[in-house]
């Protein structure tokens, strides 16, 4: 009995601190500064890294609205892939290209028509060569100026690495594939056609055997699949293309490098969720049930693979597109 009164008093003496320190902490917790959002454009804490012999990367640093910027270097002419956020985005990576190289011929792709994609461009030269596939160029009249109004509109920072974009015309626009020579080294642009947008490009460089995946890979990770892209079957078929090619050091938009092993793992993973989807449809659940069911099921089948919020959108996207 001794026993259970002091342990009562205990609890009692415990119960009363927390009454009297919990207010303190919630009100220091509420009145605390929020933490800082990462900066939605390139910042010379971006520091080049040498991929291979003629590839270099300014990493995302994991940072929202923040590509992979790729700059490909040969003898005669560079090239660079994305532009990052607006003017200052643009002018950091074009310092950077200058410093590793002495030729002014420059050549820009964008993986897509977005302004982290687009928009740094008006910081290149006049004379730098934009190239685009058809798909893209169609994105980019229709699409990029919505979504410079929409990002400004989300936050300060945007609206300031956004303020007067002035976008100008492409200078080659391509269907199918361009390939370019800088000087001993290849770059090969692949447009396969509508995926995650109409103008989704690969960048391949063959003499590194290096990829940048654009939009059809994460690291190890689910690819995000919102409701408006053009085709979802057409994704998955130019994962096989990719493969093909057999690279080996793969960079997607967003997310750390990988081996060429990164294709062919989310293959099998989208094939498979592709197949499974279409067996749960045809059983007769309904896509946010198959969602639910897949989401759980595939947490267990594929413990590596991150980004299983994603999951219910990409069996969406295969509800909705007919079966071929």
């Amino acid at each position: 009995m001794r026993q259970v009164a002091a342990f009562r008093r205990i609890a009692t003496l415990l119960l009363g601190a927390i009454t009297i320190l919990l207010p303190a902490f919630l009100m220091a917790q509420e009145h605390a500064a929020p933490a800082a959002a990462p900066t939605p454009f390139i910042v010379e804490e971006h520091i080049v890294k040498k991929i291979s012999d003629h590839v270099y990367e300014i990493p995302d640093r994991n940072r929202p609205g923040v590509p992979n910027v790729v700059i490909v270097i040969g003898s005669r002419a560079s090239l660079v892939l994305d532009t990052g956020m607006g003017q200052k985005s643009g002018e950091i990576v074009l310092h950077e290209v200058q410093r590793l190289t002495k030729s002014t011929e420059l050549y820009l792709a964008t993986s897509d028509f977005r302004p982290e994609h687009v928009t740094g461009g008006m910081a290149f030269p006049t004379s730098t060569v934009w190239i685009v596939p058809e798909g893209q160029l169609r994105d980019i009249h229709e699409q990029t100026m919505k979504y410079v109004s929409n990002f400004s509109s989300r936050s300060q920072d945007l609206a300031s690495a956004l303020a007067d974009v002035k976008l100008r015309e492409p200078s080659i626009v391509f269907d199918g594939d361009a390939r370019l020579d800088l000087g001993g080294v290849t770059v090969q642009l692949l447009w396969f056609g509508p995926a995650r947008t109409h103008g989704d490009i690969v960048l391949f460089v063959p003499e590194d055997g290096f990829m940048h995946s654009g939009n059809f890979l994460g690291s190890n990770s689910y690819p995000g699949m919102p409701d408006d892209i053009p085709s979802v079957t057409n994704w998955l078929d130019i994962l096989d293309r990719m493969d093909a090619l057999h690279p080996k050091i793969v960079l997607p938009n967003h997310g750390e490098i990988r081996d060429g092993k990164l294709i062919s793992n989310t293959r099998v993973v989208l094939r498979d969720l592709q197949m499974r989807a279409r067996e749960l449809k045809a059983q007769g659940q309904t896509e946010e049930q198959a969602g639910q069911t897949l989401t759980a099921e595939f947490d267990v089948k594929y413990p590596d693979f991150k980004g299983l919020g994603a999951i219910p959108a990409i069996v969406r996207r295969f509800y909705e597109e007919p079966q071929r």
